[in-house]
């Protein structure tokens, strides 16, 4: 990457820090007694943005300092392209300082008159960003997902920066004791106080999206809020695909439960979508209110739902039976019929006698979906390590859809209680989707059965961390933990799921 030349004549610095020399000032936090700086090494000339805390100021706050110290913690644990590395940090007289590497590329907030294609490759880049992140050994939510926070360079390579409120796995589901972000961008879990999740960073740049789309400031994106904390832009976007349209509704939704889960699947929603053909039939993403259940429809009932929009499952309850409503036939319907067809053809033989010879002889359709049917046609036989193996071949943002399958066609085993079969399935749908919550009850729940009360318990608590609805579910986990704390062993009741 080519840096733009820095002086090095002291009239043309702005000082020095440490071995640095200050080229110019990047940004001003007051409020956290920050300054961001354009800088240089002055033995290897390497240029980096350096980020002085100076915590003696009047305007400087502890809350700043220990944004900057949650940033470094952040950093160290992220090794991605796209994401400048942390270099150094060191004291100063009146605070400290933390090196960052220098990318050479302009904010989102600095770009005008992006075209649609622009924004599309935008939206796919920060979500396998996001996706990549959410996916790390330590999970990451960003918190402060804005246009000032993504740069773009000159081949609309994107790089996410300010990680300063970011959150590491174990304050995912944790309740922020100050609600942090940027507001209009902020999701209204966010503002309440509520727990977060890898939903609450769609939400923000959904609305970045929105701010792209609508030519809006950063400043004046929640004039495009209304009093519920839903977004009203459509009336800005005549020229837009529907879909994309619809797409970027469920990803600004007030409640993070209607929108995508996380940025795989949302990024797997997204890339059939072309946001400029404007005859692509319209697609709904929409919760069906029916409280007719998965486990009713059985395997499949499940695998219809598939090839009308097996992309777009959501982790909604099973009591919320998720579906794509379409206008005529999309092209990626024909290769739903496929997905089926082949599924409905070696259904019958996803048993642990007949499962390895069938899938060598007719093999499933290596698309996400095809993959997640195979693995679910090796899981149902028993074979969880051939099912693991096959998820593992795909893309790491391609997984999560394969789980989902997985969950979907795995669960009514779970509500029909066959423990020693749905734990290890769900077991396996939390290794490539931790976020699907009903797969923690349902994993918690089998282990409870099997009296693994450790595993029960981690999981069951999770489970009610992120669940906070007060229905039969959270009141059975409830019961279940009491139970193992007072060493009572699962009965009838815990065998069946519902």
């Amino acid at each position: 990457m080519t840096l733009p030349p820095i002086p090095t004549s002291p009239n043309s610095s702005l000082g020095h820090l440490g071995p640095y020399l200050l080229q110019r000032e990047l940004g001003r936090n007051r409020e956290g007694g920050r300054i961001t700086y354009l800088a240089m090494h002055t033995r290897t000339q390497q240029a980096v943005v350096l980020k002085q805390f100076r915590f003696v100021q009047p305007e400087a706050s502890w809350s700043g300092l220990k944004s900057h110290e949650r940033e470094i913690e952040i950093l160290q644990a992220i090794d991605h392209p796209q994401v400048p590395q942390y270099l150094a940090s060191f004291e100063t007289e009146d605070g400290f300082c933390m090196v960052q590497e220098y990318k050479n590329a302009p904010s989102l907030a600095e770009k005008t008159h992006l075209t649609l294609g622009h924004i599309h490759q935008i939206a796919v880049a920060t979500l396998t960003v996001l996706a990549d992140l959410q996916q790390q050994s330590t999970p990451i939510i960003h918190r402060d997902i804005k246009p000032e926070n993504i740069l773009v360079g000159d081949d609309f390579q994107i790089y996410l920066i300010d990680f300063g409120l970011a959150k590491l796995k174990h304050d995912v589901v944790a309740i922020s004791s100050v609600a942090a972000g940027t507001p209009g961008f902020m999701p209204p879990e966010e503002l309440f106080n509520r727990p977060l999740t890898t939903a609450a960073d769609l939400y923000s740049l959904g609305a970045t999206l929105i701010g792209l789309l609508t030519r809006k400031h950063s400043t004046e994106i929640s004039e495009l809020l209304d009093d519920n904390y839903r977004f009203n832009f459509t009336d800005y976007l005549p020229s837009v695909n529907h879909r994309f349209i619809d797409w970027l509704s469920r990803m600004v939704e007030p409640n993070p439960r209607d929108r995508f889960p996380n940025a795989a699947i949302a990024l797997a929603a997204l890339e059939p979508i072309d946001i400029t053909d404007l005859s692509q039939p319209a697609i709904k993403f929409t919760t069906e209110k029916s409280e007719k259940s998965f486990s009713s429809l059985g395997v499949a009932g499940v695998v219809s739902l598939l090839a009308i929009g097996a992309l777009m499952l959501t982790s909604k309850l099973p009591s919320k039976m998720s579906q794509v409503q379409t206008k005529g036939v999309s092209r990626s319907a024909e290769q739903y019929a496929i997905e089926l067809r082949w599924f409905e053809s070696v259904k019958p033989h996803c048993n642990v006698l007949e499962v390895t010879t069938t899938l060598q002889n007719n093999p499933y359709p290596e698309t996400p979906v095809g993959t997640g049917l195979g693995a679910s046609c090796y899981a149902l036989a028993g074979k969880l390590t051939l099912a693991d193996e096959a998820i593992a071949t795909l893309s790491p943002s391609s997984r999560p859809v394969a789980a989902q399958i997985l969950f979907e066609i795995s669960h009514p085993v779970a509500d029909q209680g066959d423990d020693e079969s749905a734990g290890p399935m769900m077991e396996l749908v939390l290794k490539y989707w931790p976020e699907n919550y009903m797969a923690r009850y349902h994993a918690g729940m089998s282990a409870y059965v099997l009296a693994e009360n450790e595993k029960a318990t981690e999981h069951l608590e999770i489970f009610l961390a992120t669940y906070t609805q007060n229905d039969g579910w959270r009141q059975k986990a409830v019961l279940a933990i009491d139970n193992i704390q007072k060493g009572i062993p699962a009965d009838e009741r815990f065998k069946v799921h519902h």
